[in-house]
């Protein structure tokens, strides 16, 4: 079976659509921009701004300090006991302390602040480097990799050094684990015990001392690897085991046989060690999903993480998990996980979306979309594109289907000729396409804040045309995918071997899910407002891979939303038995903005209930209920939002209605086919002919 993520969709320049030129964020110093950079990666912190706020590769979390002196990579392993509630019960939020100085990978070379740069750039690590700017080829390598199971130091003539705000209490040599890595066991002022391993080459020695309080330092230049590790309870053998090993990069591979996928993060490792393996930390939604040869390697060494619950020490080289693709044959029309429940289509169900479809389909699209914002636009176009899909598969209506399949082209013209208020153009310097509209407008497109989203709805509306226009005899793909390419390319390409995007802007196969935020620096890490939204990306790369027969973007859409399925219910929607995050915030049904450091149950344009809950209901799609279950929605509904629903008074309302159908699509069908149902109880992204489609096509009795 082969991997479905070893050849790239293109690797040919941008279309000349794009006018080539740098963007409002400059490329800092110490950075190569020779490929494409990862705007919304774990490590964009380093990016951006002072380059000093804090990434998250769980359980650590890691930073360019430059507090006190203590200059070199801050580390910081937060405990449950160290998180802190915000008011209420449910509590608000959860968030955990950053900055704090625990440890810091230092060197007493660095007299003063030493030259920062990243390196090794992939899409799952960078190596921050330190270079002295007094001692020549005097530097510190930190390599960075998502689950990595020590914080490394790697010293080139360099004098270690590690500092503590805390103040150390004691470091006592421990019972090395191999011949070459010698082992101490550190204790700080506030009673936590950290494990140091320190593998030098050359079969070289060196002595650690105390100095006052706050530093442990070498008594000479070496080269070496030194290795950080929080001591857990557990019995120190599996850190023993993979002692000396490093990870330095990693990668994905994923193989799809029927419905079923396995895929695997791959780690590239350097350094001596006693077994075969690294150690890495998996999470949750990885753990439930393990093949048996993993499930055997995993140990029994827990850590917790910020955001992301308890991480599980596995001693592999390669992680794999297996997903089944449960969305794999869903397509164009709506479908339900509701036990027992299939399409009703009956005669009084087609006559009340024919005539919300011929008022719809009379609506002028063009005019609609006549905005500033690539988001609203493609909420828009998203809309008018599934009314076309209705008329087409559910109402086979030609004369509808014909009108508003010319809208769609007509409206689609706009932005594949990139003539819409803000274009958008390749940014030479991060390597991606971004619009022009400046810092405060578009929530930050051209800061690469959100372009999953963005992308999605554009890519979703023009697969569906696309797809009609196919089956009505027409050759308009053609004409639409060189752009439709190019926004697939800036937020999924699959493979390093397309020079001029990154691999996976958005998406994270680490976390699970997405981040949308850009190039931004974030005290509180990464973060993501929108679950829907992100799995509705991947549902619109899944249809424009039906539609070019790209089976590798199709099967990887399919992965992802697999993937999603698992972790968004584990992260983002609390069901009431949810065991990750903590129980005291589960009662909010739904995190809200989760961050790498903290989750806030609120939006970014305000408080009200049904934002908070709505924002991860937006859109309504066939995939819906595979991701948010009946279950769960009967619960939110029940908990949060039945009491509140009536007193809505604009599309809120219709949205929280339609979400409603994903557990009971009588009471949604109800609301939508009412003879005094209110226009303005639907959302700019939301038509009523879909919202009544989907109510009959997952079973609604009309």
């Amino acid at each position: 079976m082969s991997n479905i993520f070893a050849s790239a969709i293109a690797t040919d320049e941008p279309i000349d659509l794009f006018e080539r030129k740098n963007g409002e964020t400059g490329v800092p110093n110490g950075v190569s921009n020779d490929l494409p950079l990862q705007t919304n990666s774990f490590y964009s912190n380093l990016l951006v701004e002072n380059q000093d706020c804090a990434v998250w590769t769980h359980p650590y979390s890691v930073w360019n300090n430059k507090k006190d002196k203590r200059f070199g990579l801050g580390l910081y392993l937060a405990r449950t006991s160290d998180r802190v509630f915000g008011e209420g019960d449910p509590a608000e939020y959860f968030t955990h302390p950053v900055g704090e100085q625990k440890l810091v990978l230092s060197s007493s070379d660095f007299k003063e602040e030493p030259e920062f740069s990243l390196r090794d750039l992939s899409k799952f690590a960078a190596t921050a480097r330190f270079s002295s700017k007094s001692e020549k080829d005097c530097h510190l390598d930190c390599p960075l990799v998502q689950g990595m199971g020590f914080v490394t130091g790697v010293y080139s003539n360099c004098i270690p050094k590690i500092s503590s705000s805390i103040g150390f209490k004691s470091i006592d040599g421990d019972k090395s684990p191999r011949l070459g890595t010698n082992k101490y066991k550190i204790e700080l002022e506030d009673g936590t015990q950290w494990f140091l391993y320190v593998t030098l080459s050359n079969e070289d020695s060196v002595k650690l001392a105390l100095k006052g309080k706050n530093d442990i330092i070498a008594e000479k230049s070496v080269d070496g690897v030194f290795q950080l590790c929080f001591a857990s309870d557990v019995d120190s053998k599996h850190y023993d085991s993979a002692a000396g090993c490093y990870a330095k990069n990693a990668s994905i591979e994923a193989s799809v046989d029927g419905d079923k996928c396995s895929y695997s993060l791959k780690l590239n490792t350097e350094g001596k060690l006693n077994s075969n393996s690294a150690l890495f930390f998996a999470l949750p939604h990885h753990v439930a999903a393990f093949d048996s040869d993993t499930k055997n390697k995993a140990t029994s060494l827990k850590l917790p993480t910020t955001t992301k619950g308890e991480a599980v020490g596995v001693l592999l080289n390669k992680i794999t998990m297996e997903e089944k693709l449960t969305m794999k044959d869903v397509a164009w029309d709506p479908a339900t996980t509701i036990e027992g429940k299939k399409a009703n289509f009956s005669d009084n169900a087609l006559k009340a979306i024919k005539a919300a479809a011929q008022e719809e389909a009379d609506k002028d699209v063009s005019t609609e979309l006549d905005g500033d914002s690539m988001y609203f636009s493609g909420k828009i176009l998203a809309k008018y594109a599934i009314v076309l899909s209705v008329c087409h598969n559910v109402l086979k209506d030609d004369g509808l289907t014909d009108k508003l399949l010319q809208k769609m082209k007509d409206a689609l013209d706009r932005f594949k000729s990139n003539k819409q208020k803000y274009p958008l153009f390749y940014d030479t310097a991060f390597k991606g396409i971004v619009s022009l509209a400046t810092e405060n407008e578009d929530f930050g497109n051209g800061h690469y804040n959100d372009h999953h989203f963005h992308w999605g709805y554009h890519i979703q509306a023009a697969a569906i045309t696309a797809f009609v226009d196919q089956e009505r005899g027409g050759k308009w793909t053609d004409e639409v995918k060189p752009w439709v390419t190019s926004l697939v390319r800036d937020i999924a390409n699959p493979s390093s071997d397309d020079k001029h995007f990154p691999v996976f802007r958005a998406f994270d196969f680490y976390n699970g899910h997405s981040w949308a935020k850009g190039l931004y620096a974030s005290a509180d890490g990464k973060d993501e407002e929108s679950s829907s939204e992100d799995y509705n990306h991947a549902y619109a790369l899944k249809l424009w891979g039906k539609v070019v027969k790209d089976e590798n973007i199709e099967r990887r859409a399919d992965l992802m939303l697999a993937i999603m399925s698992r972790s968004m219910n584990s992260y983002f929607l609390m069901a009431d038995d949810n065991k990750v995050q903590p129980l005291e915030f589960i009662g909010n049904k739904v995190t809200g903005i989760l961050f790498e450091n903290k989750a806030h149950h609120t939006t970014y344009f305000g408080t009200n209930e049904e934002y908070i809950q709505g924002i991860h209901m937006i859109p309504i799609s066939p995939v819906s209920s595979f991701i948010r279950k009946p279950e769960f929605v009967k619960q939110e509904w029940e908990q949060k939002l039945k009491s509140l629903v009536g007193d809505l008074d604009d599309g809120w309302r219709g949205i929280l209605m339609l979400n409603a159908a994903l557990f009971d699509p009588d009471t949604a069908w109800k609301f939508f086919s009412s003879s005094d149902f209110n226009k303005k109880h639907l959302d700019d992204g939301q038509s009523k002919t879909w919202s009544l489609a989907y109510c009959a096509g997952v079973g609604a009795s009309s």
